[in-house]
């Protein structure tokens, strides 16, 4: 655990190097924030309730885009590059040291786009969340990033057998996409796309969370959503670990 905590301090660091790269991510968040806001506020304008719920999960979805910052290209360049033998002679294992790089990441972009979120929610009047609700929105939010993250680099790992692996991390993007939750809520979607999409892995990324925070999702429902959650999440780490062990013999296999 100490060693994960190092990798994700470096990562921490790492991002606030890049100010200028940072800023502009934010802009970018924001700029997605006021188009969707657009969006939904012409389309229940006539329902005040629904679309005061509506901002607060708008809120919550470009929020967690700042988190779930999967920069998985950097390690498809490396592989693209032959660097991946240099992977079997280091001490800590390549998904621990990305992981731990990825999550400090993503904790900087939080840390410095919180107080422009607090803001809008303050300037649109919405209503405090409760205690509970923000706890249980971190918890969860930080579950979808394991989900998402996980996942995105065992898709990447497929490199350590054919480079032919980007169509699988473009299926995934466009998967999450449809079935995250973060264009479109998953309860706005046809009744049969909504219930198949609450059972795969996307709705945990962004959905979940944002629902929590929205209070759209409560008492049993709430506890089903959460044990998928948590199961997708100790799935995507299962397989992650696995990808990598198999990538890791294959290699020393062939010598390489």
């Amino acid at each position: 655990m100490g060693v994960f905590a190092a990798f994700v301090a470096q990562g921490f660091r790492q991002q606030a190097a890049y100010k200028v790269e940072g800023w502009l991510g934010l802009a970018s968040s924001l700029i997605w924030f006021v188009l969707f806001a657009g969006i939904w506020t012409a389309l229940l304008r006539d329902d005040p309730a629904a679309l005061e719920r509506q901002m607060q999960y708008i809120i919550a979805s470009r929020f967690l885009g700042e988190l779930i910052f999967i920069p998985t290209w950097e390690v498809s360049e490396k592989f693209r590059m032959g660097d991946v033998g240099l992977e079997l002679i280091k001490p800590v294992a390549l998904p621990v040291r990305v992981l731990g790089d990825f999550l400090g990441r993503s904790l900087f972009r939080l840390a410095r786009s919180l107080p422009v979120f607090v803001l809008i929610w303050i300037a649109f009047g919405l209503p405090a969340p409760h205690p509970a609700a923000l706890l249980l929105f971190a918890a969860s939010g930080l579950a979808g990033w394991v989900i998402a993250a996980a996942f995105q680099l065992s898709l990447t790992l497929i490199a350590l057998w054919t480079v032919q692996f980007t169509e699988a991390e473009n299926l995934w993007e466009l998967m999450s996409s449809l079935f995250s939750g973060e264009f479109i809520p998953l309860y706005y979607l046809p009744a049969w796309a909504g219930a198949l999409a609450s059972y795969l892995p996307f709705a945990g990324t962004f959905f979940v969370p944002s629902a929590i925070l929205a209070g759209t999702l409560s008492g049993a429902e709430l506890l089903r959503a959460l044990g998928l959650q948590l199961a997708w999440a100790l799935a995507a780490v299962a397989v992650l670990w696995a990808m990598w062990t198999a990538g890791q013999r294959r290699l020393t296999m062939q010598g390489g």
